[in-house]
């Protein structure tokens, strides 16, 4: 359909062209505008763009509620089979039934965009996916600066000190600025010692110890790269996933709250939950996180609802295109045996 004057139609009449069922409306443009097209597109990115999205227990989608109560089931006691003895008996000491830990989807947050000239942005492709692409990321990263806060202030409330990370603590292993085997050393029998092997592990690292970690000189073949054509792995661009250490998969993140001592509140920024560091006593001297191991039990979240809307605005002349998402998070984790499923890597000041 040849498009001369674009000012010269009204966009909001609708109607497919060579349409039988749309009768008059049939000459119209407003098939240059497809809400739904839009839908996809911006989704897609949302989705490509939520690296923090890959840790923990994923419970999007829950509805009927705010909060999904999360009983404590711990892991279950092996026990040998004996002949024409008793196998199974009323024993719960794996198990912590008396307590539970709460999802609440109590996060509400849109990425809104106006749209002055519909026509022109949808019959540009380059415009279309830049916008598409923009909505997408601005909610991801807020739902991904969420998630690893919630881990942050997890850790925080476990280890944290009135002076800095709590020395004594037994889920951190202090890295000095880098990450070397030694480090490693360090980390691994604490893993081992929650759960028994890295399965089920993710290791997150900022930038200062991802650096360390790729020399591959200090790993050698612990570390697994990518191939030659992509030494990241294939889907580092889109999962931050930069390879394998010892059956754990590595995480090369480079949120906000990695590499600093605190981090502020800016909700346009998409950083809605502020960490004030491992001080518990108000003082200035914030060690600094530089990664973390976690176990999938350590964590869960959800995105309860994340939907695209369109409408026109005639008293602004434009198209208001929005994706919100109504999300939670929550992290367990204490240092105690059997709840020490997040490691953290610290570069301690004190």
């Amino acid at each position: 359909m040849a498009l001369t004057d674009p000012l010269g139609s009204n966009i909001l009449i609708g109607g497919l062209q060579g349409s039988s069922t749309h009768g008059a409306n049939a000459d119209t443009i407003g098939d240059q505008f497809v809400p739904e097209v839009w839908g996809e597109a911006i989704l897609d990115s949302f989705q490509k763009n939520t690296v923090m999205a890959q840790l923990g227990t994923e419970m999007s989608g829950m509805t009927g509620g705010d909060v999904v109560n999360l009983p404590h089931v711990g892991v279950p006691i092996v026990k040998a089979v004996t002949q024409n003895a008793e196998t199974v008996t009323m024993d719960v000491s794996g198990s912590d039934t008396a307590t539970t830990t709460q999802l609440k989807f109590d996060e509400h947050y849109v990425a809104p965009l106006w749209i002055p000239d519909a026509v022109k942005v949808q019959s540009n492709y380059n415009l279309f996916s830049l916008y598409a692409d923009q909505l997408g990321y601005a909610i991801a990263k807020t739902v991904d600066n969420y998630i690893i806060s919630t881990i942050a202030n997890a850790v925080t409330t476990a280890i944290g000190g009135a002076d800095g990370v709590n020395d004594n603590a037994t889920m951190n292993v202090e890295v000095e600025a880098t990450f070397v085997p030694a480090d490693l050393a360090e980390l691994l029998p604490l893993i081992i010692g929650e759960t028994g092997s890295t399965d089920g592990w993710t290791l997150v690292l900022g930038k200062t110890c991802y650096g360390a970690l790729a020399n591959t000189s200090n790993f050698g073949n612990s570390y697994t790269l990518g191939t030659q054509g992509t030494p990241l792995g294939a889907g580092f661009a889109n999962t931050g996933v930069a390879g394998n250490l010892l059956g754990m998969p590595v995480i090369a993140s480079n949120s906000a709250f990695l590499d600093v001592g605190s981090l502020a509140a800016d909700a346009e920024k998409g950083i809605t939950k502020a960490w004030d560091g491992f001080d518990t006593g108000g003082t200035d001297d914030d060690d600094i996180l530089r990664g973390f191991a976690i176990h999938k039990s350590a964590l869960y979240w959800g995105i309860q609802q994340s939907s695209v809307k369109n409408s026109y605005q005639h008293t602004y002349m434009s198209d208001l295109v929005t994706l919100d998402a109504i999300y939670g998070a929550t992290a367990r984790v204490a240092d105690s045996a059997g709840d020490r499923r997040i490691i953290v890597l610290t570069d301690d000041l004190d």
